[in-house]
């Protein structure tokens, strides 16, 4: 009996490389040196640079969920709103991501609150990241914005935006669950070790998301060819 081929699912195929903007490369890496500047110049505790890390992982999932339900309302109406419409369901959008966010970062980060407050004699939350949240949503919004008008442009339909996102979603999770994981015994790594937890961790993210095409096919099924 002859065995049967395998059947490549389409949300698999590889991603050719994304080409970012001077603006929106930018946008990528301010977002990532924030929590990374918390614990240079702020003196925050690793569970502070986990619960913010998670946090802009959550951020990133809300979006890309929040863009595609933005894009299929938008091709339902069949029509181009006028720009104060638009200004108005984008703010209204943007806080609806805001709220996800913190209930996915309260579902992800409970374990980092009970290991690392301990570690942290001034607790984790405090006005430095407030402010921080709000540079990660003022970083990352542009590009969401320019990601919401190429989706527009590229007429997709809904399966096809879908099969797109399902692998980097599963990426945003990965690296959610790396947090998790580290949770558990980054408060014994003293301050060296500290140092270059964060590093390590920002330039993973940072790598993650200038070139997502490579994430993708290094978390492919192995048992998986490529669609050629």
């Amino acid at each position: 009996m002859s065995k049967k081929p395998i059947v490549e699912e389409p949300y698999w195929a590889p991603m050719p490389r994304q080409h970012f903007g001077v603006g929106q490369t930018i946008g990528i890496v301010a977002r990532h040196l924030i929590p990374l500047i918390g614990v240079l110049f702020l003196g925050w505790s690793s569970g502070q640079f986990l619960l913010l890390s998670v946090f802009n992982i959550a951020f990133m999932v809300s979006c890309t969920a929040t863009i595609g339900v933005a894009v299929s309302m938008r091709q339902e109406k069949g029509r181009s709103p006028n720009r104060a419409d638009e200004i108005r369901s984008w703010l209204m959008l943007l806080a609806a991501r805001v709220i996800i966010s913190l209930v996915l970062t309260m579902l992800f980060g409970w374990v980092i609150t009970i290991f690392a407050a301990a570690a942290s004699p001034h607790g984790l939350f405090d006005r430095s990241m407030a402010w921080s949240v709000l540079a990660i949503v003022a970083s990352t919004a542009p590009i969401m914005l320019q990601q919401y008008r190429a989706d527009l442009r590229a007429s997709l339909t809904e399966q096809e935006r879908k099969q797109r996102d399902q692998p980097n979603l599963l990426v945003l999770l990965l690296c959610a669950g790396l947090m998790f994981l580290m949770s558990g015994f980054v408060t014994n790594l003293g301050p060296y070790g500290l140092g270059v937890m964060v590093f390590a961790v920002t330039g993973l993210f940072i790598f993650r998301d200038l070139r997502p095409d490579l994430m993708r096919e290094w978390i492919r099924p192995k048992n998986r060819p490529p669609t050629p």
